[in-house]
């Protein structure tokens, strides 16, 4: 079940949240004059290749944008400072969260920064800041 969760559609997911079909979904929308095309494509699957739970800005395909991309058997969130992080740090890895499914059965997973990146990113900008006299 989260595996087939995590290939379907962004609309198939409303659906099944909502207890209907997907083209019940559909003709509702169509009648409040709402267009959900964009819904119907799938998830980018990122990180297909990922291992453990030290993740890198290389190991989620270097995604450009924040949101939820489908990952391993769930979707991952990618946060703007996540990818703020990993634009000044390609290597900076995070740890991988996972979190308890929601009543959707879906597997859920996030990013944490480990302490020992931030020491050594506050480190590095303090030791820059020295050397420009600031």
């Amino acid at each position: 079940m989260i595996a087939l969760a995590a290939s379907q559609t962004p609309l198939a997911v409303i659906a099944f949240e909502f207890k209907r079909s997907v083209a019940s979904v559909l003709r509702k929308a169509a009648a409040m004059g709402i267009s959900v095309t964009f819904l119907d494509d799938p998830r980018p699957k990122i990180g297909s290749k990922t291992k453990g739970s030290k993740i890198t800005w290389f190991d989620v395909d270097q995604v450009g944008e924040t949101g939820e991309y489908a990952f391993r058997d769930g979707v991952i969130t990618i946060r703007h400072r996540h990818l703020e992080i990993w634009k000044r740090s390609p290597d900076t890895r995070f740890t991988l969260v996972r979190f308890l499914p929601a009543t959707s059965g879906l597997q859920k997973y996030g990013l944490v920064q480990d302490l020992d990146e931030v020491n050594a990113q506050d480190a590095l900008l303090k030791d820059s800041r020295s050397w420009s006299g600031k």
